[in-house]
């Protein structure tokens, strides 16, 4: 279809032929075995990571479909009734890991259940594969990649196909979307977003492209805010500066209106969440840093609670693996839902008949970052650091670590470059800095509230990209803009 058609014209471009978008979607595709192998055969197993438990959860929840079409038709569109007592919840909620899991943030969502239903509605056509549901994660990341490069090679002319190579085979963005993860439909909300914005701003207002830029806007709150939300501000604020004929200093104007959107963000956060955006990155890094510790998490409809990585500490529920009870005088650490803020403390439980859903078990995580947040020159030094150049070869562990040591490796030459052109290069500086910006701003978060490097490699891939792409806008490289990469 993308050589027939050019997918009903979204693989369309007067640069770059069919035969090119589809070489570099094979390369991505290259993506879903190596993910899988590397997980299944190098980690112990796809079920025991975020690939395997979305899989899982969606196989569960098409299965109700099965049972309730109607109720399921329900649940496609957040209209379910899932309390305790109720065949959905009773039979299918308590089984899964992932569905509740992402919801007990009190300051913002992190939600898994729109990944969760998508997939189960693939799981119609999917056959219980877990091959055809990463292969449609990794799809959805190409559609995404392909409209981000639509909305920024007018920046980059005679160098198109280079940007389309950085967005395919940045070596997280690639790795990640070739699974069963979140990361697939981010960016594919991501591209379709920037695109939409770009369009506004250059071809005005049209009725059902706003309607569609809304329903985008309330699927990144919901999603991944911290990215999609923050982007969706960034790039707005750049394609209004780039598309204005009376700011004559772009880049001075698009700094103070990127700090006037961080500051209002801030002062709302002040108002309506009791807390700047700083103390809830701090409180969001506390509550990483808890789980990646390892233990056994519970919930029920009062608290989330976090007892020690061991088995023998709570005592399932007949022959239900999701359901458990703490035994007593087993000490726990707890967290209210009317007040998640507040780290709860029982040093013995007494307990006994309350049951708990199991959200997950964990053993302690190996690749955690330690920093003094009390310091806080010291923890924004360490956030930059680890979000931007750690690991770096000597101090790899894995077989991930040294693929993010090759892409730090990657990001610290771009610097470089980008640093020499900026202050060489005579070209305009704007775009190349407001990319920076863009990354800068989003890892320090990132690794300011992401204490494990792991982690800090796979959320940051869509941010750090734009390094690259900065280092690519001063770059002598590419053919003559006449030229057409097509021919």
């Amino acid at each position: 279809m993308i050589y027939k058609n050019n997918f009903f014209g979204i693989f369309k471009d007067e640069r770059v032929n069919s035969k090119t978008f589809i070489f570099f979607f094979l390369l991505k595709i290259v993506a879903v075995p190596v993910f899988y192998f590397v997980y299944k055969k190098l980690y112990g197993g796809l079920e025991r990571f975020d690939a395997g438990k979305f899989y899982e959860d969606s196989r569960i929840i098409n299965d109700y479909a099965k049972n309730d079409l109607l109720g399921y038709i329900k649940l496609l569109f957040g209209l379910q009734d899932e309390n305790p007592g109720t065949n959905l919840y009773d039979n299918y909620i308590l089984k899964t890991t992932q569905w509740d899991n992402g919801r007990l943030k009190e300051y913002l969502y992190n939600d898994n259940r729109v990944v969760i239903r998508i997939h189960s509605f693939l799981h119609f056509i999917a056959f219980n594969s877990y091959y055809v549901h990463a292969l449609f994660s990794c799809f959805l990341s190409f559609i995404g990649i392909t409209y981000l490069y639509k909305s920024f090679k007018s920046f980059f002319a005679g160098k198109e196909i280079f940007v389309l190579a950085i967005l395919c085979l940045l070596p997280a963005l690639w790795f990640y979307t070739g699974a069963l993860l979140k990361e697939g439909l981010v960016i594919f909300i991501f591209g379709c977003t920037i695109y939409l914005i770009k369009n506004y701003f250059e071809h005005g207002f049209k009725f059902h492209m706003f309607v569609l830029l809304l329903f985008l806007f309330f699927v990144s709150l919901i999603l991944k805010p911290y990215l999609l939300f923050f982007a969706s501000c960034t790039f707005g604020i750049f394609f209004l500066v780039n598309n204005s004929k009376k700011i004559k200093y772009k880049t001075l104007a698009f700094i103070i209106l990127l700090m006037v959107a961080i500051s209002s963000l801030n002062l709302a956060s002040i108002k309506f969440k009791s807390r700047s955006l700083l103390s809830a990155a701090l409180t969001q890094q506390k509550m990483f840093a808890d789980a990646s510790k390892g233990g056994i998490f519970l919930l029920d409809n009062v608290k989330f609670v976090r007892l020690e990585f061991d088995s023998t500490l709570v005592k399932k529920v007949g022959t239900n693996d999701s359901l458990f009870t703490i035994k007593k005088n087993v000490p726990y650490i707890y967290w209210e839902h009317s007040h998640q803020e507040d780290t709860l403390f029982s040093s013995a439980n007494l307990d006994t008949l309350t049951q708990y859903k199991l959200v997950y078990q964990l053993p302690k995580s190996g690749s955690n970052i330690l920093f003094d947040t009390k310091n806080f020159i010291g923890a924004t030094v360490s956030a930059f650091y680890y979000s931007l150049f750690y690991p770096f070869f000597f101090n790899s562990k894995s077989l991930i670590q040294l693929l993010a040591s090759f892409e730090n490796l990657l990001i610290l030459i771009s610097i470089f470059i980008f640093l020499f052109g900026l202050i060489q290069n005579k070209k305009d500086k704007f775009p190349a800095v407001a990319f920076v910006l863009f990354a800068i701003l989003l890892c320090f978060l990132i690794g300011l509230s992401t204490p494990n490097s792991g982690a800090i490699f796979r959320y940051r891939s869509p941010a750090v990209v734009f390094i690259l792409l900065a280092a690519l806008y001063y770059l002598p490289v590419g053919k003559n803009k006449q030229e057409s990469i097509s021919n």
